[in-house]
């Protein structure tokens, strides 16, 4: 980081937050438009689940493609697509109330935010000091959340779902604001004056990455989903339940925080391991123990780490691939765990009770941890690579 401040660097940086965040938008309104898709276009909670998944979808093949393809795409233009399809997807639920139309809209949005989400991740990972920008980059995100979703609030208040949709194609007009300050590639980065190369991508620490981020998202994603009911089971009723998860925000906020504060002054595996300790104390609180006061703190770590995790292994990811190729396949990981998640314990649950989620989620979570020190070793033996001019 630069000692003196940078007010090009910053301009940047706030510019690609924004990018970041608004392809989030409909990832933080998805309560809101759930409740919405049934109440005012009577979907059942099965078809509005399908739409909420297929946006997933759609993300996760994304972020995918840029990331095995993309590497030396101009990405102003990508995001300037992502934005565009994006926005007709989004345009779609308010110009028609029907099931099929509304799920291949939200699957064509969801691919355009995706777009957008992996750019706005790589380009993040060429800074030279990934981890405390990651840091500020989920703290801004979890404070512009609450601003987002009082608008969500009121659009659908006013305007009812199809003011939701609007909404959000709104939020998405800003990429054609920010675009201009992406860098346009990772041809971009030098050394010494001259362009580099696209470097191999890593195909071991990508694997290694990539499979505890998404054995992460899986415990965590099947956890997230039924946390109402395992605070039932817990002896919670249902409005302290709600009551409890109004601190999630601030939580993760904290998490964020911390992270950005903490950097990578105790390396990053003692940090990736916290954070899993903490999921799984979390988890284990929720799961097991009953009374408001264990599942409080169980929810308050679970969301204190998710940010925590999140940084960390996105700086690691930045270290073993310093093109950012890794990192924009992390949210392929995480859509695909976060929709795996629930559907195993949902399966689960039905078969065992909701207490069988708690311990698949321990078991996602003792495998993530087998995975950190090759992970580590790999990350050591990586070759480190000039970061962008544009964000130092």
């Amino acid at each position: 980081m630069k000692k003196r401040f940078d007010l090009s660097y910053a301009i940047t940086l706030a510019a690609i937050f924004a990018t970041g965040f608004v392809s989030a938008a409909l990832l933080v309104l998805k309560p809101l438009i759930v409740g919405g898709l049934i109440d005012d276009y009577h979907f059942s909670a099965a078809q509005a689940g399908y739409v909420t998944g297929i946006e997933m979808a759609g993300i996760g093949l994304a972020s995918f493609i840029v990331a095995a393809i993309g590497g030396a795409w101009n990405r102003r233009h990508v995001v300037l697509v992502g934005a565009t399809i994006g926005i007709l997807g989004t345009l779609g639920p308010v110009l028609s109330d029907a099931f099929v139309p509304i799920l291949l809209c939200r699957f064509i949005a969801g691919f355009g935010c995706g777009l957008i989400a992996a750019i706005a991740l790589a380009v993040i990972a060429t800074t030279r000091d990934p981890d405390r920008t990651f840091g500020l980059y989920y703290m801004t995100s979890y404070a512009c959340a609450a601003l987002l979703m009082a608008g969500g609030v009121w659009s659908i208040t006013h305007f009812h779902v199809r003011g939701a949709y609007m909404f959000l194609a709104l939020t998405l007009l800003v990429v054609y604001v920010t675009a201009h300050r992406i860098p346009k590639s990772f041809t971009e980065l030098k050394l010494d004056g001259k362009p580099q190369a696209l470097p191999p991508f890593p195909l071991l620490g990508g694997a290694l990455s990539l499979g505890l981020s998404l054995l992460f998202w899986i415990g965590l994603g099947g956890v997230w989903a039924f946390l109402e009911r395992l605070g039932l089971q817990a002896g919670v009723d249902r409005a302290a339940v709600g009551g409890v998860l109004t601190f999630y925000a601030v939580a993760a906020f904290a998490g964020a925080m911390t992270a950005s504060m903490v950097h990578t002054r105790f390396g990053r595996l003692p940090l990736l391991t916290a954070a899993i300790g903490g999921a799984v104390l979390s988890v284990a609180l929720i799961g097991w123990v009953p009374g408001l006061v264990p599942f409080a703190a169980g929810v308050i770590i679970f969301s204190y780490i998710w940010p925590l995790f999140l940084t960390y292994l996105s700086g690691t990811m930045a270290v073993i691939d310093p093109a950012g190729r890794v990192v924009a396949m992390s949210v392929a990981s995480q859509c695909i765990g976060m929709a795996l998640g629930p559907a195993i314990g949902g399966e689960l649950a039905v078969r065992y009770g909701y207490v069988s989620i708690a311990v698949m989620a321990l078991v996602c979570f003792a495998l993530a941890l087998a995975l950190l020190p090759p992970l580590v070793l790999r990350m050591r033996a990586a070759d480190p690579l000039p970061a962008s001019p544009v964000l130092p």
